[in-house]
């Protein structure tokens, strides 16, 4: 299973929160959430759990499903930040 972090900002975070489809539209292919919102903005992120390694690929290549999903749940698509789990972190290595 392959963990990633993925943050932005979008044009209204109440609605995000309430109307994204990201289950709707990656749940199907195993994919897990966790969501999160930063107090008082419109930052949101989530961690994401994807099933196998392919998945991503598949997804980040299908630009019309993304371009789709960004438009529909107002993210500002220049504000994407995208972070794959370290299993190997600094602070793993000196405890």
């Amino acid at each position: 299973m392959q963990k990633i972090m993925v943050t932005y900002q979008v044009k209204d975070a109440d609605w995000w929160l309430l109307n994204n489809t990201l289950k709707q539209m990656f749940g199907p292919m195993g994919m897990e959430f966790e969501i999160f919102r930063k107090r008082n903005t419109n930052q949101v992120g989530y961690v994401c759990k994807i099933p196998k390694a392919e998945i991503l690929g598949e997804i980040l290549h299908n630009t019309t499903l993304l371009s789709t999903s960004f438009k529909e749940n107002g993210v500002l698509v220049e504000t994407i930040e995208i972070f794959e789990f370290a299993e190997h972190s600094a602070l793993a290595l000196h405890t």
